[in-house]
C-alpha cells in the first residue's frame, strides 16, 4: 500500500535535534525512522564501514571451507552477528 497520508507535527528544538541526530546515526529518513517506531521497532545505528569489510572477508573465507559442518557453523555465526548489529529492536507492548 502506498503512502498517501501526510502528517505534520510540531517539535521543540530539542526534540528536532534528537530526531536529526538519531536519523543521521541510523541513515534513515525522518519519515522512515518514525514509521519504524510506529510499527514497534527501535532502529539501530548504522554500523561502521569496518563491520561491512570484516563481514565481507568472512563471507569470502567461508566459501573456501571444505568441511560442510564448519561452513554451516560459520554461516550461522555470521547470520547471528549480522542480526545482532543490524536488526531493529522490538518495542515491548505494555
Amino acid at each position: 500500500m502506498g503512502k498517501t497520508v501526510k502528517l505534520t507535527i510540531r517539535l521543540s528544538p530539542e526534540d528536532m535535534a534528537l530526531l536529526k541526530s538519531r536519523t543521521t546515526k541510523t541513515r534513515l529518513s525522518q519519515s522512515g525512522y518514525l514509521r519504524m517506531l510506529i510499527r514497534g521497532y527501535v532502529p539501530k545505528a548504522y554500523p561502521p564501514e569496518l563491520y561491512f569489510e570484516v563481514l565481507q572477508k568472512l563471507n569470502r573465507a567461508s566459501g573456501t571451507m571444505a568441511d560442510p559442518v564448519i561452513y554451516r557453523e560459520l554461516l550461522g555465526a555470521l547470520r547471528t552477528l549480522q542480526e545482532a548489529v543490524t536488526v531493529p529492536a522490538k518495542i515491548e507492548d505494555s
